[in-house]
């Protein structure tokens, strides 16, 4: 019975992969930074996203704006969350890069990420509040 249900279950999980696979090789061609394995998030234009898991999976964080605290603010990322990719799907222009902080209070500065920019790390990285910049 259980080897009835493990192959079932293999079927399912292959043809979910044919449907999505056109819209996730679509994804990857549409920013700058990608990886070669298909994005499987989405992350709304304007938005900055971030994931636990790599090429967007996992637990989803996204923002419109800034926020000093992703544990404290409006968005609330879990405590120890860990960021194994991110996409910044903003606009071009003025305040179209986000800087990023490993601490609350835009404490300890992390990066900036351009427009565009997906991106996955080796291992999770400690990120907790950005803001948008020139």
């Amino acid at each position: 019975m259980k080897k009835i249900r493990i192959a079932a279950t293999g079927v399912a999980v292959a043809g979910l992969a044919t449907v999505l696979a056109p819209a996730a090789a679509q994804a990857e061609t549409a920013g700058a930074g990608a990886t070669a394995a298909a994005w499987q998030g989405s992350c709304a234009k304007g938005d900055f996203c971030v994931w636990s898991g790599k090429n967007g999976t996992g637990i989803k964080c996204s923002w419109y704006g800034n926020d000093d605290d992703w544990q404290g603010g409006d968005v609330r990322c879990s405590p120890r969350f860990l960021v194994a990719s991110m996409w910044n799907n903003g606009y071009t222009g003025s305040y179209s890069k986000v800087k990023v902080y490993s601490f609350a209070d835009y404490e300890s500065y992390w990066g900036t990420v351009s427009p565009g920019t997906r991106t996955n790390f080796w291992e999770g990285q400690l990120m907790r509040s950005h803001r948008w910049v020139n």
